[in-house]
């Protein structure tokens, strides 16, 4: 039987609205891709203070959206909503959605095919902002400005890339892993992403890391959408006293802790001290 995927856009988005317009030009509002069933959702709202009402039925929610802020460059993302502290953008306090690991993996690798023709970077991002909801979600973005958000070229690469991911987005075909670590776009998670076995769902920024307690921890694991078993630290990316209590907690909860730099240095060949 067929998974229901809502690809939601906010009308108040001109990002979202541009990818959703490039969909429905090559697939309509409503179209199959694998054994995914799957529909355009405007909605009138901005999406980060939604309540989720509006997906009654869908399996999946993947929200086409603007991306904001840092880099100050083009750029292609992907992330889970979600506040580990608290809700400042929409949302509830301490409370995560659902993620959507493999998802989030397949956009920034079909993505990553057609970034650098048209000038753009890939990054994936931590856990942020609202919504929190109970239906398995992945914010796949644009960004970072009205320039961006308004490209035709950008626009389309995200949109064709969305359906492709979707496409060859298969629940179990990677490692699922929640991370730890390091600034908001973390080069090295963006790189776990495009290049080696893990899928990142949850991720922790080294700016909200203070919030993690074991019951955090017990959150991303069990919202991480896919069975997870391995936790992935930016050991530098964070405090000494942040480290040590998240890894603590990790261990105590049976997770398999590595390093970064570890997965980097094993499935890439990458050196211990390469700058990436």
């Amino acid at each position: 039987m067929s998974k229901r995927l809502a690809l939601a856009y906010s009308k108040r988005d001109p990002a979202g609205s541009g990818m959703a317009h490039e969909i429905k030009d090559m697939m309509g509002e409503e179209f199959n891709l694998s054994d995914k069933r799957c529909e355009l959702i405007e909605v009138d709202r901005e999406i980060l203070y939604i309540n989720g009402s509006q997906f009654e039925g869908f399996d999946y929610l993947a929200v086409l959206s603007r991306h904001s802020g840092t880099p100050n460059h083009p750029i292609f993302t992907a992330h889970v909503s979600g506040n580990f502290g608290r809700a400042r953008y929409g949302g509830d306090h301490f409370k995560l959605s659902i993620a959507i690991p493999s998802l989030m993996k397949e956009y920034l690798i079909s993505v990553s095919k057609r970034a650098e023709e048209i000038g753009y970077w890939v990054g994936f991002e931590p856990t942020h902002h609202g919504p929190t909801l109970d239906i398995p979600t992945a914010f796949l973005e644009i960004g970072c400005d009205d320039t961006a958000w308004r490209d035709e070229r950008g626009l389309r690469a995200a949109a064709e890339s969305v359906l492709e991911a979707v496409e060859s987005w298969e629940e179990g075909k990677f490692v699922a892993a929640i991370a730890f670590g390091g600034p908001h776009i973390n080069d090295h998670f963006t790189r776990v992403e495009l290049s080696t076995k893990f899928a990142i769902g949850h991720a922790v920024r080294k700016l909200d890391a203070e919030w993690v307690d074991e019951e955090m921890v017990k959150q991303a694991i069990s919202r991480n959408g896919e069975p997870t078993k391995v936790a992935i630290v930016d050991n530098k990316g964070l405090r000494g006293e942040d480290r040590e209590r998240i890894e603590g907690a990790l261990r105590g909860l049976g997770l398999e802790v590595i390093r970064v730099r570890k997965v980097l240095r094993d499935e890439l060949g990458e050196e211990e001290g390469e700058e990436i």
